[in-house]
């Protein structure tokens, strides 16, 4: 059985945190996975607030008090917008009917069923969402594998020797190497512009990761998740504070044309051919 992911929860409680992005909808904190079945609260559906006006006609104005406004963030635009007023118990806040009515149609959370709704809704759900979740985990553990592929291509390995370590045919090898998604392609190429440049930079030799050199124009951030990069697929491999690039690390500077590899200063065993720039 799928076990619910980990996902951002309001403090103190176990409903999911969500937010909407940039087309309005509501995607669970942190991830670009839509919330099940949310439906947007206006600030309207939450917020009643005293209405001035004659019967019959349009409202003028509505009334909060200074305690309503503190007690929700939601409400802190009013203590600019509104008039004071002094009440006998709290001041008050008049705020034209117009503007009032711009406020509240807007959207200040999301109801959600997995948590708001009860019994069998709330199950379906919660079983959407992990559903959900899983199909995405899937996608991603997809390119990871793309991605994975597309290295070992570029290294230099055959589809064959890609589909013996997959224990897939060469024809499926190839079928997925041969349309991978443009965002994916892009993102490789950059990775393996910044991988090469590192491992030119590292040498042969064991390095002090902290003696690495990030590429130019590649922020510390991004040059930590290369490095994590590199390790993951097998570029780099790390002991203890020390980093090293591998054969395949060395081969994929080879395929970018680097011949600028620092001196090393290992002896070549018996027989090797290995020319100090780490071409053969």
């Amino acid at each position: 059985m799928l076990t619910t992911p980990d996902i951002p929860a309001v403090p103190g409680s176990d409903r999911p945190v969500v937010v909407r992005d940039a087309a309005g909808t509501w995607c669970y904190e942190g991830t670009d996975v839509p919330a099940v079945g949310a439906r947007s609260i206006k600030l309207g559906e939450v917020v009643n607030p005293l209405v001035l006006g004659r019967p019959g006609e349009q409202p003028e104005a509505v009334i909060l008090s200074l305690s309503e406004i503190v007690a929700d963030a939601r409400l802190n635009w009013v203590l600019q917008a509104g008039k004071r007023l002094e009440g006998d118990v709290d001041a008050l806040f008049k705020v034209p009917w117009e503007l009032w009515q711009e406020h509240a149609s807007q959207p200040v959370g999301a109801w959600l069923p997995e948590h708001d709704d009860f019994g069998v809704n709330r199950a379906l759900a919660t079983s959407e969402r992990r559903l959900r979740f899983a199909k995405k985990a899937l996608d991603d553990a997809g390119r990871d594998r793309t991605r994975a592929i597309l290295l070992a291509t570029h290294v230099g390995k055959s589809r064959r020797d890609v589909g013996e370590t997959l224990g897939l045919s060469a024809a499926r090898v190839q079928q997925l190497n041969e349309d991978p998604p443009a965002d994916l392609v892009i993102r490789f190429d950059r990775f393996v512009r910044d991988a090469s440049e590192i491992v030119a930079a590292t040498g042969l030799d064991p390095c002090p990761r902290a003696e690495l050199r990030a590429p130019s124009g590649l922020g510390s951030d991004g040059f930590d998740e290369v490095i994590a990069e590199m390790i993951a697929l097998g570029l780099l491999e790390q002991t203890h504070d020390l980093v090293q690039v591998t054969d395949d690390g060395r081969s994929l500077a080879a395929v970018r044309g680097r011949t600028a590899l620092p001196r090393t200063t290992r002896k070549p065993g018996p027989g090797s051919e290995r020319t100090r720039d780490g071409a053969r």
